[in-house]
C-alpha cells in the first residue's frame, strides 16, 4: 500500500470514528471534534512509516533525463523569486511557503503527481514536504535543496552555502552519558481550530506554523549560532536513534526519540509538555524540521534545530553529513539570460 493511499485511509477511518462518536438522538448532547485525535491519526500514519522522503539530486537528476516526462514531479521551489529567476530545475514553479495551502486548494500542486520540494538548503521545503504528505499528497524533499546541486554561487547564493553553516564544526562537544527518556505525561493539547475533519485542521494549522507572530513572518526553526545557550528552558528532543544519541553523543539535557516510534500517540507524543517550548534536532535539520511541522498541527510549541548536528558538531558525526556535490547537473537547470 502506497504512503499517500494510507495517510488517506486513516484520515477516512478518523472521520468514520468522528461520525460514530457524534451521532445522538439528542443534537444537544453531540460530543465535540478531538481535533488532537484526528490529527495524530495521520501523524502515526505517516511519521510511523517514514521512508523515501528525501530525493537526492542524482536520482531526480536520472528522472528528469530519462526520455519519459510522464514520469517527471512536479517540483516546487520555495526559495525566493528573484533567486529562482536567476537560475532553477527545469519545469519547477514558484510557490512561496505561505502560499502552499493556497496553492494545494486552487489546484496548481497536484494532488496525482509526485512532488518534489526544493529550497535552498532543504529546511523550508521540509516543512513544506510534511505539510503536502500530511494533506495526503505524494511529497519528498530534495536533499540538501539548492546547495545539493551545486556548489557553485551562481547556483545558491553564498549566503545559503551548507559550507558556510558547517564552518563552526568543532565548538560543541556533545554528550555520552546515559540514555534520557522523559517521564512526565501531559494532557495533549488542543489544535483549537473549530475544523471538523483532519484535513481542515492540518491546512489552519499550517497558518500558524508560518506566521506564528501573525505579522508574516516565521520562526518555525531555531539558528545553529545561538545554540545550545539559548535552549535552557526548552524541552530538546534528539531525534536519533539510540545507540547514536551515545555515541556520537546529544545535546546535554536532550531527550532521545527513537524515529517512527516514540513520536507515535500510544508511545511518548504524552511525554511532550504544552506549557513549553520544544526544539527538535536530527543530522541535517531536514526530518526535524519535517517533525517539527507536524508538531505544530497538533498544538505544540515546537521549533526546528536548523541543519542539526551538521550546524554545531559537524566532525562528531561519522554520517548524515553534508558534502558539496561533484557531479555536474547544470543541463536541467535553467538560468536567467
Amino acid at each position: 500500500m502506497s504512503l499517500r493511499k494510507f495517510i488517506y485511509l486513516a484520515m477516512i477511518a478518523s472521520l468514520v470514528v468522528f461520525a460514530a462518536c457524534s451521532s445522538s438522538e439528542d443534537p444537544q448532547e453531540e460530543t465535540p471534534v478531538n481535533e488532537f485525535a484526528l490529527v495524530a491519526a495521520v501523524g502515526d500514519a505517516y511519521f510511523g512509516t517514514y521512508s523515501g522522503v528525501n530525493i537526492s539530486m542524482a536520482d531526480l537528476y536520472a528522472n528528469l533525463i530519462d526520455g519519459n516526462t510522464a514520469n517527471d514531479p512536479f517540483i516546487v521551489d520555495l526559495r525566493s523569486a528573484a533567486d529562482f529567476d536567476s537560475v532553477h530545475i527545469d519545469g519547477a514553479v514558484n510557490i512561496s511557503l505561505g502560499q502552499l495551502v493556497d496553492k494545494v486548494n486552487d489546484g496548481t500542486i497536484p494532488s496525482d503527481q509526485d512532488i518534489v520540494c526544493v529550497c535552498y538548503t532543504g529546511q523550508n521545503a521540509s516543512v513544506a514536504t510534511s505539510v503536502l504528505n500530511m494533506l495526503g499528497l505524494s511529497a519528498q524533499n530534495l536533499l540538501f535543496g539548492m546547495c545539493g546541486v551545486a556548489a557553485d554561487n551562481d547556483v545558491v547564493w553564498k549566503s545559503h552555502l551548507w559550507q558556510n553553516k558547517v564552518d563552526n564544526s568543532d565548538w560543541y562537544t556533545l554528550d555520552q552519558t546515559d540514555e534520557g527518556k522523559p517521564s512526565t505525561a501531559y494532557s495533549f493539547p488542543n489544535p483549537g481550530t473549530g475544523k471538523s475533519n483532519a484535513t481542515d485542521i492540518i491546512k489552519d494549522r499550517f497558518a500558524r506554523i508560518w506566521d506564528w507572530n501573525n505579522d508574516g513572518s516565521t520562526d518555525w526553526g531555531k539558528g545553529v549560532s545561538t545554540l545550545p545557550d539559548d535552549l535552557n528552558g526548552y524541552f530538546v528532543i534528539n531525534y536519533w536513534p539510540a545507540d547514536e544519541y551515545l555515541d556520537p553523543g546529544h545535546i546535554e539535557g536532550a531527550y532521545q526519540f527513537t524515529p517512527k516510534t516514540d513520536i507515535q500517540s500510544d508511545a511518548n507524543l504524552n511525554k511532550l509538555p504544552t506549557d513549553q517550548k520544544i526544539a527538535v534536532y536530527c543530522y541535517t535539520g531536514q526530518t526535524s524540521a519535517q517533525v517539527t511541522a507536524y508538531l505544530r498541527a497538533l498544538g505544540y510549541e515546537a521549533y526546528s534545530v536548523t541543519y542539526g548536528v551538521n550546524g554545531f558538531a559537524y566532525s562528531s558525526l561519522s554520517g548524515h553529513t553534508y558534502s558539496a556535490p561533484t557531479t555536474d547537473y547544470t543541463s536541467v537547470l535553467v538560468f536567467a539570460n
